[in-house]
């Protein structure tokens, strides 16, 4: 499918966000400056460049807490303010940088701190949707370890029984926490287990952001005519699965023989770019700057503003909705 210079450009630009948003979190938590544990998305920014932009108003996603590429859908400084504890941030600065939410203006579900279990109440989501005979889908992103669980099974089946408006988005990124994929699954695609459930499920080279849009656009294109389908993002995190992670269970030679497979996707679409004749060496170095300031300008803000005390996490309204349930 043939996309605009805008979107091209939106594209780029969600990576790169991503890409230099965790450098800034890298450079300032070196200094001393940030508390908290931070998982980065090095060489896997292209499934945000496919995926974020065709989130509606009407969408809710409950967002990959590797990478940062919900931020195209954030305010950067209230998101940045929030990460860092600040009482102006989103969720008063409770939620720190894994549990960023904001289920009623953005509809950004919250991530859940056990593995896997996201699948289920992303569900309940769909179904609330459907129930209330409103428009949108609900796109719910994990990561290959999240994929082992039971309960994405038990949600494709509710899912494709129910004919619910739901996305399951799998990040194959070879290693789940610690452990590589080949040791924790046979299997060479994980999209082929939908199939069990009558669930719609493709594998696609997540280094390719092009690529990932088209089987994105489609997928969600499927769950609007309430058919459930799941992508499974094939990619490879060149980082630890946490800031300051050494890595100690990569070695030399799958490392070398996985980076070949999966190389750096936004190197890659700059030169993508380029020989398409959509923008210029220049021109991509001023969109990287550009977004390296408003990164900078987030930061600055946050840090002036007030943090957040002990005495402001307490009670129950801090953990439990005062509001009426069952409504989105």
């Amino acid at each position: 499918m043939a996309y605009s210079k805008e979107q091209l450009v939106e594209m780029y630009k969600i990576m790169q966000r991503s890409r230099l948003f965790d450098k800034k979190i890298s450079t300032e938590s070196k200094k001393g400056k940030l508390v908290g544990m931070f998982h980065f998305g090095t060489n896997q920014e292209a499934l945000e460049a496919g995926l974020m932009p065709l989130v509606g108003p009407d969408d809710y996603i409950k967002p990959y807490h590797r990478n940062h590429g919900c931020l195209s859908m954030c305010d950067m400084k209230l998101y940045v303010a929030g990460m860092m504890e600040r009482t102006t941030g989103y969720n008063m600065g409770i939620g720190g940088d894994y549990h960023q939410q904001d289920i009623k203006d953005l509809h950004l579900l919250p991530i859940d701190g056990l593995i896997g279990a996201d699948w289920l109440y992303d569900v309940g989501v769909a179904m609330a949707l459907k129930l209330e005979k409103k428009p949108g889908v609900v796109i719910g992103v994990h990561g290959d370890g999240g994929a082992q669980m039971g309960s994405l099974y038990e949600a494709m089946n509710f899912a494709s029984l129910f004919d619910l408006p739901a996305v399951f988005v799998v990040v194959n990124n070879g290693v789940a926490m610690t452990t590589p994929t080949e040791k924790e699954c046979k299997c060479a695609e994980i999209s082929g287990r939908a199939s069990g459930f009558n669930v719609k499920g493709v594998s696609v080279w997540g280094q390719d952001p092009i690529a990932v849009r088209e089987a994105m656009e489609a997928a969600i294109a499927s769950a609007r005519r309430g058919e459930p389908a799941l992508v499974e993002v094939m990619t490879y995190r060149k980082c630890g699965h946490y800031f300051g992670d050494p890595r100690d269970y990569e070695t030399e030679e799958r490392d070398a023989r996985m980076t070949e497979k999966y190389p750096d996707p936004i190197a890659r679409f700059e030169q993508v770019l380029q020989d398409m004749g959509v923008c210029t060496a220049d021109e991509l170095k001023g969109y990287a700057k550009e977004i390296k300031n408003e990164i900078a300008e987030a930061f600055e803000w946050a840090y002036q503003q007030p943090k957040l005390t002990g005495a402001m996490t307490k009670g129950a309204d801090k953990v439990f909705s005062n509001t009426e349930g069952g409504k989105l």
